[in-house]
């Protein structure tokens, strides 16, 4: 079973790698769009992955970030997803981010030659900073 979240929220860029409140205030803040993928992303779900894609796309974020650190496996279809939507990002002046951090993602991303598509990121700190 999967779960895809789209998260449209303000994101602490100083705060420690967590989902809780931060700490202490902070001066920074970023607007990001985060989506957030638990399981496998094959073909059963691959529309809902290419729906959310789209919503966090037009929304007002100037990043998304997509987090796939969770995802045990991606399917070549929902690869292709992550490809449309790239290019409907960038389109749109929107900075689509992947993280992944798992080698069965990454194997995939290589393989499909579209690694070279994204630039990596070793957390999702990291790509909510870049």
């Amino acid at each position: 079973m999967s779960a895809i979240a789209v998260l449209h929220r303000r994101i602490d860029v100083s705060a420690e790698e967590d989902d809780g409140p931060p700490v202490a205030p902070v001066a920074r803040r970023r607007q990001c769009t985060m989506v957030r993928v638990e399981g496998e992303l094959d073909a059963t779900v691959a529309t809902d992955f290419a729906e959310a894609l789209d919503q966090a796309v037009a929304g007002s974020s100037r990043a998304v970030v997509i987090d796939l650190r969770s995802t045990r496996f991606l399917s070549i279809g929902s690869a292709q997803a992550l490809v449309a939507a790239k290019q409907r990002a960038a389109a749109a002046g929107v900075d689509l981010r992947v993280v992944s951090g798992r080698r069965e993602i990454e194997r995939v991303l290589e393989v499909t030659g579209l690694r070279a598509l994204f630039r990596y990121y070793p957390s999702v700190q990291a790509a909510v900073e870049a």
